[in-house]
């Protein structure tokens, strides 16, 4: 959706809610990741089920808390893939699942063994992601260092190597995403209040040259206007010298408002840097085009701009070429190609068109030149003497 205010597109203009298709790719997405990581809960699952016995009630606790583990995982993902940060209340909802889980993995282990510990793993994840990063690793940290120290005590054995590091190695690339997730949500919400000043710097240019253009006509020619209506019946001949004037006032307005405007829609070098490789691209003709052009003098950027639109133009009517060159330094741009050159169709040699004579007085008007070069393939460099001092026209 598009939201217009006098001509200018406000920041609702640029804020769009996901659309349908991507919620329910992410949905299917988080869904996904969840569902994989329980399945290595089902060989404990399945063996102590089996066995039967108390083993069986252990196993259901298992089953319990790798629901609880799916249920919290989703929703923590859901809105963190959303870009929403996680609210207090969320934390603390986070706190009291794992601790829920935990409790169960504990009054399994007597009757499970070691197998009670696989729900580890899945109690550290829901601590990493769904807490503030450093809580979420302190909490996960002293939760595999309380399962170990209680392990012998639990089941007769110390904790078993694989199910720590498995343990660890969960909590950590989940932290991991926690914290990625946490700066990409910055990163969007500095690119937005970006976005917001720039907008915001561009409506206070317009109201400045708007301002700076037309208050001192509008109050000279309303002056006028008031003088020209009191004259009208004591001397009608000065009152159509005013008159005249306020003719003359408004088109003077009028032409400054248009230079105004188009001082608005000038070219930009880098945007035909960019229209130039995409078109010499879908001629397939290979684009060799500069990465910047910070370098290039201020005064000559919009003089450059449409020479590169011109010699682009060139290229892909008349050359027959498969190769264009494009090269910018601070007062000198340089077009070149492999093709044809002098032997180019007759009548659409480079050098003898409109375009070409158009740039040539663009060219004059900021003190610079255009020459062309046909004997090898096409050559078009247009350069202006370098200015001393950072001097500018």
């Amino acid at each position: 959706m598009t939201i217009e205010e006098d001509g200018v597109t406000t920041p609702e203009a640029t804020t769009q809610k996901p659309s349908r298709p991507r919620s329910e790719r992410l949905s299917a997405t988080t869904w996904l990741w969840v569902v994989f990581w329980l399945i290595f809960l089902v060989q404990p699952v399945t063996s102590n089920i089996t066995a039967g016995g108390g083993r069986t009630a252990g196993a259901c606790i298992l089953i319990a808390g790798g629901l609880l583990y799916g249920i919290q995982t989703t929703r923590i993902m859901r809105r963190m893939w959303s870009g929403r940060p996680l609210t207090t209340t969320e934390q603390s909802i986070t706190g009291l699942v794992a601790m829920v889980m935990t409790g169960g993995m504990l009054a399994a282990a007597p009757l499970l063994g070691q197998s009670a510990f696989a729900l580890l793993p899945y109690c550290v994840v829901v601590l990493a992601l769904g807490s503030a990063i450093k809580v979420g690793a302190t909490l996960a940290l002293s939760l595999c260092a309380a399962t170990y120290a209680l392990s012998p005590s639990l089941t007769g054995k110390p904790l078993e190597t694989g199910l720590l590091f498995a343990a660890l190695a969960s909590g950590a690339a989940a932290g991991l995403g926690a914290f990625s997730a946490a700066r990409g949500r910055e990163a969007e919400v500095a690119r937005e209040d970006a976005a917001l000043l720039r907008v915001q710097e561009e409506r206070n240019r317009m109201a400045r040259d708007l301002h700076d253009i037309l208050g001192h006509s509008l109050t000279v020619i309303t002056m006028k206007a008031e003088l020209a209506g009191k004259l009208v019946d004591l001397d009608p001949a000065k009152a159509k010298e005013q008159i005249a004037e306020l003719e003359q006032l408004s088109r003077s307005a009028l032409a400054d408002v248009r230079t105004t405007v188009s001082g608005y829609r000038e070219m930009s070098l880098s945007g035909e840097i960019a229209r130039a490789r995409t078109a010499l691209t879908d001629a397939s003709i290979r684009a060799d085009m500069p990465m910047s052009v910070d370098a290039v003098s201020p005064d000559l950027r919009e003089l450059f701009a449409w020479a590169v639109r011109e010699a682009t133009t060139n290229v892909i009517r008349h050359s027959g070429a498969s190769r264009c060159t494009v090269t910018i330094e601070p007062t000198r741009l340089v077009v070149a190609d492999d093709g044809r050159g002098s032997d180019a169709t007759p009548g659409t040699a480079a050098g003898s068109g409109n375009g070409l004579a158009g740039l040539r007085e663009r060219a004059e008007a900021v003190g610079a030149s255009v020459a062309v070069d046909t004997s090898d393939g096409f050559r078009l460099t247009v350069g202006a003497p370098p200015r001393n001092n950072g001097e500018t026209r």
